[in-house]
């Protein structure tokens, strides 16, 4: 069969259409890329406020045991009560030793209990806790407290691989249950690995009857280990050129991430998270609130940004002096001598064992004592995930505006200082061995705002003036600003609730002790149903403290209502004293606990105005951030 040639003309037309085509194409591209009103934008990203859609699908049951719960790179089987289910030791980031040491948190490399012939984790009692701080003295340290890297983490007692969390649930908490999720960061002075057994506080969040009249199963609790000491907080000009800083708040982020992306596999809902911390733990609650200048979001692919978190309670959050560019630099020095290493490759080569054996508290330049908790972060320069201490970044405004429960104890000073101080010169020696920048003028104002009032039994006769300064400088101050400016720059639609805790306990009322530092975690974590937890968990749910208290209270317990914190100071006061009683008396003064709403404290007002104003010598506002050339 004849094929007929192509017509010459329609060639040519064609031709004409397609570069035509190109034309249009081009010109728009142009237009596109150039014009104002086209450039490519973020309009489809959510807004901030908007609640993301799930698109969550519970997956189908482990036919063998349905309590096991099966992620993309780990299969975990739990501890189970009648009552509670407890996944212990999940692994969130790669080991942190070796190469990944003084980096911030790495993604998970492996896989566990996944993968033919592999069977669920199953946990074994073992702690795999981050290395904790150890003495001063070099006859009292050692090198054999920790295993190596061929060790598992998960399996170990002490390990740099420790980068792991718990999940708590309750016992018929199902994939997709989308129930209130509590994030606990354990404190320990950014000295030591606190681990936090959540379970007692699932139990009690439970209502057979809850607010709305069905039953509540109620919260799922996730606990944390992250890095302390050398291992989460050792910085300098070798580490910022070559690594990061500041990986233990690092470490509590990528712990939050992980939270949002496998937590309602455990029945948990990632639009509905609340922080709470005590001491180190709760000042690590306001550090997230105030990271990357208070945007607690994070990138969803096909979603947007989605916040990390909804709300926060800091229960006596520390406020650890920020670290100067020397003083990081003097700290970064003794370990690397210590170690006889001249850069941070020969530190990161070196045996989990001659690390470890560096990892002790170091006195500041000058001092010959170190602070009683002395690791700290170190100021990042801007731009940075954390370059502000907590509490005048909030002050500043720049923080994340979530509803927030935030409060202190009456002597928070008393169990943290040097029981023997005897004198105005051991008074001065003991905060300047803390806020080594304190000038003598400073000192002096700080012996007449703390009196020394009273000798009190088996002390030395300046203990009562130290510990009420102490506990003004490091706790009571910054807690009681912190949360008073969060209710001057919050909106009204996110309210801040303020708390003091006058509790004591035997004879602490009597001995001088008092009110200990973060004395309420011993409430909030328990099985035993108390006041102060009953807000709590009505906050975690409900982002209110007095939902479950006033629509469902407990027999034989009425609370009042806590009113949120405004211009006029109010807060939440707790105590078990007597009318008329007072730190000092016998114990024929404690009772029953007694819940009310106190104005403000025109004392605390103006002594921590003296505190506010050195806030820069304290190292609490205003540190300079490392620089690298």
């Amino acid at each position: 069969m004849a094929i007929r040639a192509l017509n010459s003309s329609l060639i040519f037309d064609r031709r004409v259409i397609l570069g035509l085509l190109a034309c249009v194409v081009l010109a728009f591209t142009f237009a596109f890329l150039y014009s104002p009103d086209l450039r490519p934008s973020t309009d489809w990203i959510p807004p901030l406020t908007s609640k993301p859609t799930s698109t969550f699908t519970a997956p189908p049951k482990n036919t063998d045991d349905a309590n096991i719960v099966e992620l993309d790179y780990l299969a975990i089987k739990p501890n189970v009560t009648d009552k509670v289910r407890s996944y212990w030791n999940i692994p969130y980031a790669a080991t942190a030793g070796g190469r990944n040491r003084f980096r911030g948190p790495q993604p998970v490399n492996r896989t566990y209990g996944v993968g033919r012939g592999q069977k669920p984790l199953v946990w074994d009692g073992a702690l795999g806790m981050c290395p904790r701080i150890q003495k001063i003295d070099p006859t009292q340290r050692n090198r054999e407290d920790i295993v190596g890297e061929d060790v598992l983490g998960i399996t170990a007692r002490s390990t740099e691989d420790c980068l792991s969390l718990n999940v708590f649930t309750p016992f018929d908490a199902e994939a997709g249950d989308d129930l209130p999720v509590l994030v606990n960061i354990p404190g320990g002075g950014f000295h030591l690995p606190g681990r936090s057994n959540g379970g007692e506080m699932v139990e009690k969040a439970r209502r057979e009857k809850g607010v709305h009249g069905n039953l509540d199963k109620g919260i799922v609790v996730v606990t944390m280990y992250y890095r302390n000491g050398i291992y989460g907080f050792l910085s300098g000009e070798q580490i910022a050129k070559d690594g990061d800083y500041n990986n233990g708040l690092r470490d509590q982020r990528a712990a939050l991430e992980w939270v949002q992306k496998y937590i309602r596999y455990f029945g948990g809902n990632p639009d509905h998270v609340v922080l709470m911390g005590t001491s180190a733990g709760g000042a690590s609650v306001l550090l997230q609130l105030t990271a990357n200048d208070g945007d607690h979001h994070y990138p969803v692919p096909g979603t947007g940004r989605k916040p990390l978190f909804h709300g926060a309670i800091a229960q006596s959050p520390a406020s650890p002096t920020f670290f100067t560019p020397s003083q990081a630099e003097k700290f970064y020095n003794e370990v690397a001598g210590g170690m006889n290493c001249s850069d941070v490759t020969c530190i990161r080569n070196a045996s989990p064992g001659d690390l470890y054996f560096e990892n002790y508290p170091m006195n500041f330049p000058g001092r010959s004592t170190p602070p009683r908790w002395m690791w700290a972060p170190t100021t990042e320069p801007s731009g940075g995930m954390f370059t502000a201490p907590a509490p005048a970044a909030i002050m500043s405004n720049h923080y994340a505006k979530v509803p927030t429960i935030i409060g202190f104890t009456s002597n928070e000073g008393s169990d943290q200082v040097k029981k023997t101080t005897d004198n105005e010169a051991e008074f001065k020696s003991y905060l300047k061995d803390h806020y080594p920048l304190l000038t003598d003028e400073d000192l002096d104002t700080l012996v007449k705002t703390y009196p020394n009032d009273r000798h009190w039994p088996d002390s030395g006769r300046w203990w009562d003036a130290v510990a009420k300064a102490q506990g003004d400088i490091r706790y009571i101050c910054p807690t009681y600003l912190t949360s008073n400016a969060m209710a001057e720059h919050n909106p009204a639609s996110v309210p801040t609730y303020q708390y003091q805790w006058d509790v004591m306990w035997g004879v602490d009322i009597e001995n001088g002790f008092g009110t200990k530092h973060a004395g309420t975690v011993g409430q909030v974590m328990v099985r035993r149903q108390n006041e102060i937890s009953d807000y709590f968990i009505s906050f975690v749910k409900f982002l209110d403290p007095n939902k479950e208290p006033s629509s469902i209270p407990r027999e034989g317990v009425k609370l009042p209502k806590w009113e949120s914190l405004d211009s006029t100071g109010r807060r939440m006061f707790f105590t078990n004293i007597k009318e008329g009683g007072k730190r000092g008396d016998g114990t024929d003064m404690l009772g029953k606990m007694r819940t009310e709403m106190r104005g403000r404290d025109g004392q605390r007002e103006a002594s921590c105005g003296v505190v506010r104003a050195m806030f820069r010598r304290l190292q609490m506002e205003g540190v300079e951030a490392i620089t690298v050339d």
